[in-house]
């Protein structure tokens, strides 16, 4: 019986401060019955979450998390149940790690123009996995007492429109991310649309059979914003007779950076709405 889920986090394969292995065991301890890693362009640290969440009586969903550009923002898309051996899938994950690196090289120019003495050698020793990620170039800022912390850096540097902040080339558009998704057997959701002002294309998406659903009860979302992008999905479901996907989690990084109140299993995705995803998922596979 799935009694507690997260299904949105990340390990130091991407831009998290633990290992998946420590990850999953933190999960367990935490209370956790159903996880999912979604990592940043990488599927790198799922077979070791898998086995160790196994080991530990947790059921485990296969995630990522692709970072696409939609009218000049930034808005992320989760993959659930995905085949991570799927070919397509990693070669588009392959081409945005590159892009990922030449991004950091480009940030560093710009915290030199700063005045900080970084270097790509020296971000490198924050990277333990395939993908480079802005945390990383923060983490050093702040051994390098540049700032107090991570969210300092972000804050100051590294957020989006800040000086030293650059978006990402030849980013996907959120239909060929879900595309690649769809393509890996996985389901596609917007993840935390809070962050976004694109409701309607949102609603849009959902109608035209482009993603899957939406995950509705993130970290940062409030009441308030937890019914509105309930009513989005409803609304949808109404318009075409389909059902979609709720689907929810902590975005978990670290206790000690990113933004304040990252507390693993603290997701308010109900129970229902955990169980409908995993039993579509493994359906398929039976």
């Amino acid at each position: 019986m799935i009694e507690r889920a997260d299904l949105h986090m990340h390990s130091t394969a991407s831009d998290g401060g633990y290992d998946s292995v420590t990850l999953m065991q933190k999960c367990k301890d935490a209370g956790m019955t159903l996880v999912s890693l979604t990592d940043h362009d990488t599927t790198e640290a799922i077979p070791a979450a898998r086995e160790k969440a196994e080991a530990l009586s947790m059921l485990f969903i296969e995630g990522i998390e692709l970072s696409t550009a939609y009218e000049g923002e930034s808005v992320d898309i989760l993959g659930y149940g995905i085949d991570i051996t799927s070919e397509s899938l990693q070669k588009t994950l392959s081409f945005h790690r590159t892009k990922r690196l030449d991004r950091m090289k480009q940030m560093i120019s710009k915290c030199q123009e700063e005045g900080m003495s970084v270097t790509l050698p020296e971000v490198e020793q924050f990277v333990t996995g395939s993908t480079y990620s802005r945390p990383h170039l923060a983490k050093l800022l702040v051994e390098k007492g540049y700032v107090a912390s991570v969210q300092e850096a972000f804050e100051h540097y590294l957020g989006y429109n800040k000086p030293c902040y650059v978006k990402k080339e030849d980013e996907m558009s959120p239909s060929e991310a879900c595309a690649t998704i769809h393509e890996a057997g996985g389901l596609a959701i917007v993840a935390h649309p809070v962050y976004y002002k694109i409701d309607s294309a949102i609603y849009s998406w959902l109608v035209n059979g482009e993603i899957d659903g939406v995950e509705v009860y993130h970290r940062d979302h409030s009441l308030d914003d937890i019914e509105r992008f309930r009513h989005i999905v409803e609304s949808a479901e109404q318009k075409t007779g389909r059902s979609f996907f709720q689907t929810g989690g902590t975005d978990f990084h670290h206790e000690s950076f990113g933004r304040d109140g990252e507390v693993l299993g603290e997701s308010k995705l109900p129970y229902a709405h955990a169980d409908k995803l995993f039993r579509t998922i493994f359906a398929s596979r039976i």
